[in-house]
């Protein structure tokens, strides 16, 4: 018997074998656009999360207050407030003069010219009280209330800043972004009145301006801020849509999802690592009109902990959805674990059976319909992550847990049900 082949056998394989190189071609080829439409995805998903992020932040009245609302508890951030309104009073009153005034009117009556020598020391002195009395307001409660006020008051004017109708609590100056302190001013001078020192009600109705940030965008804010609201909106559904086209191109779907979301978890790492970039280069570049670099970096860390807390959340939930991907695919590795799950799975099933929980129409229900069930509780998880505004990474594994400690109930039901018939 001959090995040879005739010639229409000959013609036969070489056709399959073309038909085999073109779909080897096009898989290729499938995979390329795929693996290209998921690297954009990615990264236009991480420019969205900085999007909202910002827009939230400077458009958002009350998430800004909320978002800055720590920053008057920390210890840093009031040493510097409490700083910035001492010398504002001190300025006001102009204190040394104020001694040297007096002294001269002492002396002029007859008063030794030795009181010259307590000109220092006098002043020094109701330097030292008004501190003190600037310490009880910005270390009270009360100040608290005080900063979420001007805060609020603050961002409305940086909206009517952004959209050119201008501001007077918060201004951009070149650079700058400043806060005014005038509401706290006043209360401190009502503070210093009624503890007895009247000097304190001539001090005027001024400004105290306090430097919050320092940046070079602050001047292109104002012609972006509607450009910023648009991208908000439009960046995170065509970062979504190619996320799922790429998808839906590659050639295996459950491999294409597995690398989409590893492109994510990547994507949402880098964010995180230009976060920790961002904060060096930030306070490097500090101008003189910040007074505390320690302040300037709690308020840094404050302002954009939402942030990193979000591309936290996401890279956790990729790794998440890229480990539910390994697991159902071929690997050695994914087919024992998965039945190593099965097999504790029956075990459990056999041990409620042996002991007459088959759960009886439940059961039976549970069996017929376990994979829409599964499906509905891991789509009440996501809708759970999506509703809940900050859920942390921490938050993110106790609704997986659950979700999958919940799957594994269903399961092993389903299968107590049928666990008699099969006996």
């Amino acid at each position: 018997m001959s090995d040879a082949l005739n010639r229409a056998e000959r013609a036969e394989l070489e056709r399959l074998r073309a038909q085999v190189g073109t779909r080897k071609a096009r898989s290729g080829l499938r995979w390329t656009g795929s693996a290209a439409l998921l690297v954009i995805g990615a990264i236009v998903l991480m420019l969205a999360a900085v999007t909202v992020f910002a827009r939230n932040e400077v458009l958002d009245t009350d998430r800004f207050v909320d978002n800055v609302e720590p920053l008057a508890t920390d210890a840093e951030v009031r040493a510097a407030v409490a700083t910035r309104i001492s010398t504002a009073v001190d300025e006001a009153l102009d204190v040394e003069t104020l001694v040297a005034q007096a002294i001269d009117a002492v002396q002029t009556k007859g008063a030794p010219d030795v009181l010259d020598r307590l000109s220092v020391p006098l002043a020094s002195g109701v330097d030292s009280f008004i501190e003190k009395k600037v310490h009880e307001v910005v270390y009270s409660d009360q100040f608290t209330e005080l900063w979420r006020e001007a805060s609020r008051a603050a961002h409305t004017a940086l909206v009517g800043v952004l959209t050119g109708d201008g501001g007077d609590l918060l201004a951009l100056q070149g650079q700058d972004l400043v806060l005014d302190l005038a509401p706290v001013l006043e209360r401190v001078k009502e503070r210093l009145v009624d503890s007895g020192f009247s000097l304190a009600a001539s001090i005027p109705k001024v400004s105290v301006e306090f430097t919050i940030a320092e940046s070079e965008a602050f001047p292109k804010l104002r012609s972006a801020a509607s450009l910023l609201d648009a991208a908000a909106w439009v960046l995170p559904i065509a970062g979504l849509a190619l996320l799922a086209a790429g998808v839906l191109t590659a050639p295996d779907r459950r491999r294409g999802l597995l690398v989409g979301a590893l492109c994510v978890a990547g994507a949402m790492l880098l964010l995180i690592g230009g976060l920790a970039i961002g904060r060096g280069a930030y306070l490097a570049g500090l101008g003189d009109a910040v007074q505390s670099q320690q302040a300037a970096a709690n308020v840094y860390d404050t302002v954009t902990r939402f942030l990193q807390g979000g591309a936290q959340t996401l890279t956790v939930i990729a790794i998440i959805v890229a480990l539910a991907c390994w697991l159902l695919g071929p690997g050695t590795a994914a087919r024992a674990t998965r039945r190593l799950g099965v097999s504790a799975r029956d075990a459990a099933a056999r041990g409620l059976a042996g002991a007459g929980l088959t759960f009886g129409a439940a059961g039976d229900f549970v069996h017929r319909h376990r994979r829409g069930i599964e499906l509905v509780l891991v789509l009440a998880g996501l809708a759970w992550i999506v509703l809940w505004r900050h859920p942390g990474v921490s938050g993110v594994v106790t609704v997986a847990i659950l979700v999958g400690v919940l799957a594994l109930i269903v399961e092993v039901i389903g299968r107590a049900a049928t666990e008699p018939q099969r006996a």
